[in-house]
């Protein structure tokens, strides 16, 4: 396996239960690292320059879902008039 190949398997076995990674080769060298969750749609890619910032991405990225769905469910609190 090559280097990006390791990269990409270790970005699959850390967040490939709930995201789908990929790398697209550019022309003039490197990759375009690429991810988004399965079912998602298209539109909603996340891009990145090297597999660490992609990694890192995905991370802001969980957090912020993590951060909403805890509010979603204190605002369904409120509404529902539980303390």
């Amino acid at each position: 396996m090559s280097a990006v190949e390791d990269q990409a398997a270790a970005l699959r076995e850390k967040w490939g239960a709930r995201w789908k990674i990929w790398y697209v080769p550019l022309s003039l060298g490197g990759f375009t690292w690429c991810a988004r969750i399965h079912g998602d749609d298209i539109r909603n890619v996340v891009h990145a320059d090297t597999a660490e910032y992609l990694d890192e991405h995905i991370r802001f990225h969980e957090e912020d879902l993590a951060a909403d769905a805890q509010l979603s469910g204190e605002a369904g609190r409120d509404l529902a008039g539980d303390d």
